[in-house]
């Protein structure tokens, strides 16, 4: 029991849990050329505890409260998951030029949206040329 109008405190915690799982392989066949592939794949959740407002004294001497706190535990939680996913060529013209070309994908899911729902996908390709000197 605490506080000058004999409310209690109570402290709540914020429950998290993520698991991630990776994968890679590159392939280098010939000095002239290299093929590779990475993956890798994410759960997330997190969660407030629900508030418990043991108030017997406080509720017994104010009035109610027109805001409603049974549902406000769960506005932080979260649930989501992510796939990445990316491939690279590289191919060496000459031992100075080379040029690699690049491939990611990115699927976000949120799993259990509140405000709004937060998942896409997200691709990107790209060339790139080297010259060393």
């Amino acid at each position: 029991m605490g506080g000058q109008d004999g409310y209690s405190d109570d402290q709540l915690s914020y429950n998290e849990e993520s698991n991630s799982l990776l994968a890679g392989i590159k392939i280098r066949p010939s000095d002239k050329w290299a093929l590779g592939f990475n993956a890798g794949y994410t759960t997330s959740e997190g969660g407030l505890d629900q508030f418990d407002l043991p108030a017997d004294d406080y509720v017994a001497i104010t009035p109610p409260m027109s805001y409603d706190f049974s549902k406000s535990h769960t506005y932080s939680d979260l649930d989501l998951s992510r796939l990445n996913f990316d491939a690279m060529f590289k191919l060496k013209f000459t031992e100075n030029l080379w040029m690699r070309l690049w491939y990611n994908i990115v699927d976000f899911t949120d799993d259990d949206p509140y405000l709004y729902d937060t998942s896409g996908t997200l691709q990107i390709a790209t060339i790139t040329a080297g010259l060393s000197f």
